[in-house]
């Protein structure tokens, strides 16, 4: 199959997400990183956030909470919020998440963090969501999570 790409169509609009309060720049790391935080996407009359893989990072990038799986998570949850709200989003706005966990022993834990902080948060309905136990980039991470939220585009014409 022969696909053509119409090459005047013009590259859709992209913004780095940052949340410097709480987290750094991956590529400021140690041993630099190549990824953005999240990406910002205006489609039409829709903005679309995809944040990356966010774990238990403080904003010097040095993992916070090593070997406290509960903590991590809250952590986890504090960096998510950060990046949302750096957007003028909020959990609200969460679609997706795709969980990460090291060790799904610790599932339930996660769990009962999850469902209480959506439960503060009043979400109805919640993000669909996976879960997986995977190797993370760090061995003294336990937990990471991914998402997608989307927004619409303010009724003045500006985008969020």
């Amino acid at each position: 199959m022969n696909i053509k790409i119409n090459r005047t169509i013009k590259p859709l609009k992209k913004k780095a997400i940052h949340a410097p309060q709480v987290l750094n720049k991956p590529i400021h790391y140690g041993k630099p990183v190549s990824f953005s935080r999240g990406i910002k996407v205006v489609l039409g009359e829709f903005v679309l956030l995809f944040i990356s893989g966010t774990a238990s990072v403080d904003k010097n990038g040095k993992t916070a909470h090593r070997g406290d799986f509960l903590a991590q998570a809250k952590r986890t949850f504090k960096n998510l919020t950060a990046l949302l709200q750096s957007e003028g989003a909020s959990w609200h706005d969460v679609v997706k998440t795709t969980c990460y966990l090291k060790d799904m022993r610790n599932y339930d834990t996660f769990n009962k963090v999850r469902n209480q902080f959506y439960k503060q948060k009043r979400l109805n309905p919640l993000p669909v969501s996976s879960c997986v136990g995977v190797d993370l980039c760090r061995p003294d991470l336990l937990v990471e999570i991914e998402l997608i939220a989307i927004l619409k585009v303010k009724k003045n014409g500006k985008s969020l």
